[in-house]
């Protein structure tokens, strides 16, 4: 045997001196095992999350499939519609909508632009499920000697004759009296219009289908579902600054989608209720001359919508629209019990 080399080690004897190295590498292979698993099921998460959960499509498709659905909704922001020529009306809104029934604060300016006048009113509207309208405004009186101020002006333009400033009060003065007593009756209380004192049949019939869209969770399902299949809104732009704690997109809608998805939202529960009122169609069958653009901004994690962005035109008329949205987070709307009716106030108002 040469001297260098060593004795071959023999194996211990006896079944426990071998089931030590036996547990210990058992117990690694199930521990690597599991950390590679673990590692796996982590990268999958993340590329689901952020290659599908976190695609644009998807989260466009889920903010406005569960705005459908939603229950409850808090929207603030702004609304401008400007007709090129006349007027302009600006809106600031802030408004909950909870099952069939919205509330909305607003406080709203009114230019006419030939004369370069301004009307302000402040108040809040409450919309019902079933269509009734009430009205609260808080600065009616202002807004009524400002409209009386208005009328003077055009009276005196009309006539020829030149009024000096406290003339034109003077007049304004003696109008506003005649109605003080009923703007006094209705500033600053709720007053209410229903269907039936609109005396519009298509209103009516509308009204009832939403109505039943609104209470029917099934109804609105359905419509999510028909929007899921014919999601007809195609992102543009993905580059947006987020906004309210949402991920943005520039969206534009998809002609043939929408047509598809029309077509058969005639066969839903709400189509059905919904092609029994009157039609409203172009006459020329074509749509008139306009553009416009529409952004949405959902959340990353439960894709609800968070905020609004549309701009409109159709011929001489513009219409923009900026609104932060909070899904299912909008207190309870309670209707006015108190509310005189608005017939009230149009009658005194006729008798001017």
């Amino acid at each position: 045997m040469d001297q260098n080399s060593q004795p071959t080690p023999q194996p211990p004897y006896g079944n426990m001196a071998t089931s030590k190295p036996k547990k210990k590498k058992t117990g690694l292979i199930v521990g690597i095992t599991l950390g590679v698993l673990a590692i796996v099921a982590i990268i999958a998460a993340l590329l689901t999350y952020f290659l599908w959960w976190q695609n644009p499509e998807k989260m466009v498709t889920d903010a406005v499939s569960n705005a459908i659905v939603a229950k409850k909704a808090a929207v603030n922001g702004k609304i401008v519609a400007n007709m090129k020529d006349s007027v302009k009306l600006e809106l600031n809104v802030k408004a909950n909508s909870a099952s069939d029934k919205v509330k909305s604060n607003i406080d709203a300016k009114l230019t006419v632009k030939d004369i370069d006048k301004s009307f302000s009113f402040k108040g809040d509207v409450v919309v019902d499920g079933d269509g009734t309208v009430y009205v609260k405004i808080d600065n009616l009186k202002d807004s009524f000697s400002e409209i009386f101020e208005l009328m003077v002006e055009e009276k005196a333009a009309k006539s020829g004759f030149a009024l000096s400033k406290d003339q034109r009060k003077e007049y304004r003065d003696e109008m506003l009296s005649q109605l003080e007593p009923v703007l006094d009756k209705f500033n600053g209380k709720w007053m209410k219009i229903s269907s039936d004192d609109l005396k519009n049949d298509d209103y009516k019939c509308y009204t009832e289908a939403l109505k039943k869209m609104r209470s029917d969770e099934g109804a609105r399902n359905e419509i999510a579902q028909l929007y899921r299949k014919n999601n007809f809104l195609d992102i543009k732009d993905t580059k947006l600054n987020d906004r309210n704690g949402g991920r943005g997109f520039e969206i534009k809608g998809n002609r043939d989608k929408f047509s598809k998805f029309a077509e058969q939202l005639k066969d839903s529960s709400v189509g059905k209720d919904m092609s029994k009122c009157k039609k409203i169609d172009n006459e020329t069958g074509e749509s008139s001359d306009g553009e416009s653009s529409l952004k949405l901004w959902a959340s990353g994690f439960s894709h609800e919508l968070r905020a609004i962005e549309f701009k409109g035109r159709a011929n001489d008329t513009t219409i923009e629209a900026s609104l932060d949205v909070d899904m299912n987070k909008a207190s309870e709307v309670e209707i006015p019990s108190d509310a005189a009716n608005i017939r009230e106030l149009l009658d005194s108002l006729s008798l001017l």
